[in-house]
């Protein structure tokens, strides 16, 4: 959680959204919650970019500093965020999948959808008996409990949601698709309008690009990029810094990993492809000996249990 002793912050949103019960399967920050905190971190806080937080944090600058990010590129940041950030006159850096301009519906998406339609147990039973059917040497490997954590991450969610996901994102690619197409399919579901529902579009990036918004790369397919081969790794970065290009004028020099899931082989690709900075999910503060690629985020939610314990308005 956020310490008053934090002087260098960056903190990560996605959905800002007030909650529907249509989609019950994402967790988002409710419109009013946002411009509390950004209201909050505005008035305690220069609001500056990530490499700036970075490079003052390097420094060890006096002066607290934070920046705002927003991950995937979602239509509720554009439609609910963008106006509190220009009403507080508050910059923030968007990361868009640029496979969603293709109306593509990247895998965590699809899951999203899928729990707003099932529960997480029901989910996990399909599961199961999709391995069954289609991957029967897979059913122990993959094997998903409903009553005990098998992960350290998402704490903030119930024991079958946290472990569905947190499967779905080491599954392999390939058998992941299939599962996601296979329920996509049973259940009749478009992912075209849905992503076309989900996500910005070309127009509203540049939009955000002409109101001095920084805008980075977060991968064109949005796969957990430790789990990828070099080749299909670089390809896929590569990839989006050529649509961004394209779209923007201007090639990306900073990148949100996907999942918050970092690696050495990611790591040297992206010194390689010439960006700047990259920014992981660990829920810390930034210091003076992180490096430039591996730097550290906190959360919305951080920052709303530090103004509940805080009691600040």
């Amino acid at each position: 959680m956020i310490s008053s002793q934090d002087n260098y912050i960056i903190i990560n949103y996605h959905y800002v959204e007030d909650p529907r019960a249509a989609w019950g399967g994402i967790h988002p920050c409710p419109v009013k919650e946002f411009e509390k905190q950004i209201s909050f971190l505005s008035k305690n806080y220069e609001i500056v970019s990530v490499g700036q937080v970075f490079d003052f944090a390097r420094k060890e600058s006096k002066g607290k500093f934070c920046a705002i990010t927003f991950d995937d590129g979602l239509k509720g940041q554009y439609d609910n965020a963008v106006p509190i950030l220009n009403k507080y006159k508050v910059r923030g850096t968007f990361f868009p999948i640029t496979s969603t301009f293709e109306g593509s519906l990247p895998a965590t998406h699809k899951i999203h959808v899928l729990l707003s339609k099932l529960s997480s147990s029901e989910l996990i039973d399909v599961f199961h008996r999709f391995l069954g059917e289609f991957y029967s040497d897979l059913k122990v490997v993959y094997f998903i409990p409903t009553d005990k954590r098998l992960f350290e991450r998402r704490q903030h969610e119930d024991i079958p949601t946290a472990n569905f996901k947190e499967t779905m994102i080491g599954l392999p690619e390939d058998v992941k698709g299939r599962f996601l197409r296979y329920c996509f399919k049973t259940t009749r579901l478009d992912e075209k309008k849905l992503s076309r529902q989900i996500f910005m579009s070309q127009t509203q990036i540049l939009e955000l690009r002409d109101q001095d918004m920084e805008i980075g790369n977060h991968s064109h397919g949005h796969y957990a990029l430790d789990t990828l081969g070099g080749d299909v790794l670089k390809r896929d970065i590569r990839l989006a810094n050529t649509v961004l290009k394209d779209l923007l004028a201007k090639t990306p020099v900073i990148f949100s990993y996907p999942h918050g899931r970092a690696g050495v082989s990611t790591i040297k690709v992206l010194a390689e492809e010439g960006f700047k900075y990259a920014v992981t999910i660990e829920p810390m503060a930034v210091s003076k000996n992180d490096q430039a690629m591996l730097i550290p985020r906190y959360d919305t939610n951080d920052v709303q249990d530090f103004l509940n314990l805080n009691k600040t308005d």
